[in-house]
Parts: structure tokens; sequence; C-alpha cells
């Protein structure tokens, strides 16, 4: 049973991701559930930048506050949104509702050149 919780509980807070990383016409937005660092390479990807980016996160106390700050930020401003948006993403809790919002507000031909 314990898994069963663990498992949900991973795709809930992975899949909105997944969704942004569709709609924004990425190959491989199936990263999103690579434990660990899926989700910042999706992320980072949508936003223009290499997946590379997302080793920050390895980085010792400062690397993950600095991956949420800086795509917390950056991705509405990438994708033509409200950079109001970034309140909602940049609060610890706040931000799994609202990537949730985010990802399917996020128009499904949100293409860019980026």
């Amino acid at each position: 049973m314990n898994w069963v919780l663990l498992v949900g509980l991973f795709c809930a807070l992975v899949f909105p991701v997944f969704v942004i990383g569709r709609r924004r016409g990425q190959p491989n937005p199936w990263a999103a559930f690579i434990p660990l660092l899926g989700v910042w390479i999706v992320l980072c990807e949508s936003i223009g930048r290499s997946g590379w980016f997302s080793l920050l996160a390895f980085i010792p106390t400062v690397g993950p506050l600095i991956l949420l700050l800086w795509t917390a930020v950056e991705v509405p401003a990438r994708h033509s949104r409200s950079r109001w948006r970034t309140l909602a993403l940049i609060i610890p809790g706040v931000n799994v509702i609202g990537y949730w919002f985010y990802a399917f507000t996020l128009p499904r031909n949100a293409f860019s050149a980026a």
C-alpha cells in the first residue's frame, strides 16, 4: 500500500511538468518521470536551456534553491505568460498546485522557436 501511495504522489508531482513539455513541443517530455532530475531537465529545456543545467540540483544546499527560483521566474517569461505566475511557482507547497494550474492553462500549441 505504501508503494502505491508513493507512486501516486510522484506522478501527481511530475505530471504537470510532463504536460508542459508536451505542450511546448519537446521531443522527450517523458524525461519528467526520471527521479530526481527529470522535472528539472524538462523545465530547463522548456525555457530554451540545455537539460544539463539540471545538474545544478546536486550542488549541496543551494543547488535546488537556485533551480527553483530560476525556473519559477523564467518559465512564465519564456512562455509569454504573466510574471505574476512566478508567485504561484515559487512558494513551496503552493507551487505544486501552481504547476498543475500553469500546465493545463498553457495552450496546446505553445511551441516556440526558443
